[in-house]
């Protein structure tokens, strides 16, 4: 009949009817949950939104309204971290909370080792071991010293297929999108400023410990090949042997600013891997970010000012960092090789490096005991096993000096750990963690650096980066542990090793925190601080629509404006002001003198007068590019300058009344007076002795 040939979809049947019915309230119910989902959304980056508001709020106030604020941008801060854990709260109630496991690559069959290059590496780095002498490399001992290195690394390379990199796709896909090279462009233009910058005026004078860098650093141009220099505030000689290799390409006497521009040559290789490590770790967005924040801090800069032997810690340190992440994270061999080597010769630079070799240990245990890892070539043994093996070859030139001498390269160390003189005489368990707790600090709030290799009083983060570490720290706890979970903790436990160096100074506990022996942990907090402001971009703007991209451009052009305006007047200003009101008037003395030898037809001579806690006379030399004439005497050895036939000016400290006198008993026609500085209290005495 044609009633039993009915269409069901048409005329359905009972069942069909019901289950329609019954599937119509579950339409309802995810429309009303998806709609739930955008207003949590909402929520969520509403408290993401207020919390960014109090970070900022609270580090402003820190950094330009301490004394009267202080307390007030504390709880600011306090707010925005109850306000961010908040917000990620209800997003683990909101969203299934997943661990996604780091990417593996497609793992070979086996590591090959070469045992035809691994023996020669032995031997040539034990004929270069026993050719050192008296703590001197000859050319011979160091270039088997490196031809060892070049065998381990080939002993155990792994060939693979290369893929050469594309550069014109690459050009291609930077032209197609004018606004991302623009970006780039801009972001390479604002480093190359801060790095080369004013290299003359910040700082403006050398001192004690820079004259002894610049002496051995001309000394290596000149020949030397010493592997330890103990006169220095760093020891250890990589960091004077790059200077002079730069020396020796520019071509030009040595200086000051010679020597300040070979280190920032060098910040360069730790900005192009600070943007490689942040893209590795996250996306292209973090590592632009953390690039741009460490390629105008203040406090990675001014480490390579200051010429101390802190100018190569980070230039070799993010590399090593990248290719250890890199090695772990592809299970790749020849990634690890680099990173060994790369911290084998970090050692030959700063002690710092020590705290880097731990680091590696524990991030590769963080990463490798875990059950999806199981499978990995290169296991935890021998992973530990290979950066042995590689790094007593590259540091065979330290073991050399550490052997000859132990006791002068570990005093140092020793002397941080020293309780003879704390000047609190509290029991050196509590002082290290109170030490701890204050470098924990550092960052946000307060820094015990001298005015030389530091601005003393402040954070060491301008405070919209500052805000922004902050709220990196929240992210990576409350939200990238619970995504990608071994590269959170790894970050954690790099940041905190990396402060044990400051921590570490039981005996001064003054000292603490330093920002050149806590320069390791510069890493870690502009990594976090550029997640954390790339997080709150993808946070408040998720949409991929042109609108949201101009947005995003604006807003982190704003926020980079202020941070680089920031950093440029704690550099060029505050640092430069701090430092002048410090450091004794090498220049305006150099001059002087320079001034009177042009008016004697460079017939004189000039004599810089000795006086407790004044100018190093030799300071007053290399501003004058002399730096081998002795200008120096003592006050007891006036008497010899009678001998000289020549034209005479003596500059003398302006509270030395004595060798005043004495000179006036001894040229009764000179003629003193004295010279006003553009800072009173560094006026001096000028005696002008007639031949």
């Amino acid at each position: 009949m044609d009633y039993d040939q009915t269409n069901p979809t048409e005329d359905p049947t009972v069942l069909e009817a019901l289950r329609r019915y019954l599937n119509r309230p579950a339409e309802g119910i995810e429309a009303a949950n998806s709609e739930d989902f955008l207003i949590k959304k909402d929520s969520r980056t509403r408290l993401v939104l207020f919390a960014i508001v109090c970070f900022l709020m609270g580090q402003f106030l820190i950094e330009f309204l301490r004394e009267a604020l202080g307390v007030i941008g504390v709880l600011f801060l306090l707010g925005g971290f109850i306000l961010t854990v908040f917000a990620f709260l209800r997003e683990k109630h909101s969203t299934a909370i997943k661990i996604e496991p780091d990417t593996d690559q497609e793992i070979e069959d086996e590591s090959r080792m070469r045992i035809g290059w691994l023996l020669p590496s032995f031997v040539m780095a034990i004929v270069a071991s026993l050719m050192y002498k008296q703590g001197s490399l000859s050319l011979v001992s160091g270039l088997l010293w490196v031809a060892s290195i070049a065998a381990i690394t080939a002993a155990f390379f792994q060939p693979k297929v290369n893929h050469k990199p594309d550069f014109r796709s690459l050009l291609l896909g930077l032209t197609g999108r004018p606004q991302k090279l623009i970006a780039y462009l801009v972001l390479i233009a604002a480093v190359l400023v801060f790095q080369f910058g004013k290299l003359p005026q910040a700082p403006p004078e050398i001192i004690s410990s820079q004259v002894e860098a610049y002496y051995t650093v001309d000394g290596i141009s000149n020949g030397d090949t010493y592997l330890w220099f103990p006169r220095n505030v760093i020891s250890e000689p990589l960091s004077y042997y790059w200077a002079a290799i730069v020396n020796q390409f520019t071509g030009d006497s040595l200086s000051f600013s010679g020597l300040k521009f070979a280190y920032s040559l060098a910040g360069l290789v730790a900005f192009f891997y600070m943007y490689k490590l942040g893209r590795r770790l996250w996306d292209e967005k973090s590592g632009y970010i953390s690039a741009l924040l460490l390629g105008v801090g203040f406090w990675p800069i001014l480490q390579q000012r200051s010429v101390l032997g802190f100018g190569l810690v980070l230039p070799i340190m993010v590399p090593a960092l990248y290719y250890l992440y890199k090695s772990l994270q592809e299970d790749d061999l020849n990634s690890l090789l680099i990173a060994s080597v790369l911290t084998g010769l970090g050692l030959l630079t700063n002690k710092i490096f020590i705290a880097l070799v731990f680091a590696n240990l524990l991030i590769t245990i963080v990463y490798l005991t875990n059950s999806n890892r199981d499978k990995a070539k290169n296991t935890l043994i021998m992973r530990i096993g290979l950066g042995l093996i590689v790094g007593i070859v590259v540091t065979l030139p330290l073991i050399f000096v550490i052997a000859a001498n132990p006791a002068g390269w570990t005093a140092p160390i020793f002397n941080q750990f020293s309780i003879a003189n704390n000047p609190d005489g509290s029991s050196p368990l509590i002082t290290f963690f109170n030490n701890l707790l204050s470098a924990v600090g550092m960052t946000n709030w307060n820094n015990h650096s001298s005015w030389v290799d530091g601005i003393p009083n402040r954070a060491a983060l301008d405070w919209v980066s500052g805000a922004f570490f902050l709220f990196g720290i929240c992210v990576t706890l409350f939200h990238d542990l619970f995504r990608s979970r071994r590269q959170a903790i790894s970050l954690i436990v790099l940041y905190l090793l990396m402060l044990l160096p400051s921590a570490f100074s039981i005996a001064q506990p003054l000292e603490n925190p330093s920002l050149s022996r806590a320069l390791g942990a510069a890493v870690p907090v502009f990594l976090i601080a550029g997640r954390g402001l790339s997080f709150t971009i993808e946070r408040l703007w998720s949409s991929e629509k042109e609108s949201h991209w101009v947005r995003q451009a604006l807003f982190i052009g704003l926020l980079g404006l202020m941070i680089i305006i920031r950093n440029f007047g704690l550099i060029n200003s505050t640092y430069v002001q701090n430092y002048k009101a410090s450091a004794w008037n090498a220049t305006e003395m150099a001059e002087v003198i320079r001034n009177y030898n042009i008016g004697q037809t460079n017939n004189s001579q000039a004599y810089v007068v000795g006086f407790p806690h004044w100018v190093d006379a030799r300071s007053v030399a290399i501003s004058m590019d002399r730096p081998y004439t002795n200008l120096s005497i003592l006050p007891q050895d006036l008497s010899s300058t009678l001998n000289l036939q020549t034209a005479k000016i003596f500059l003398l400290h302006i509270n030395d009344s004595e060798s005043l006198s004495q000179l006036q008993s001894l040229y009764p026609g000179g003629v003193a007076t004295i010279y006003q500085s553009v800072h009173p209290d560094k006026n001096f005495l000028i005696y002008i002795a007639s031949q």
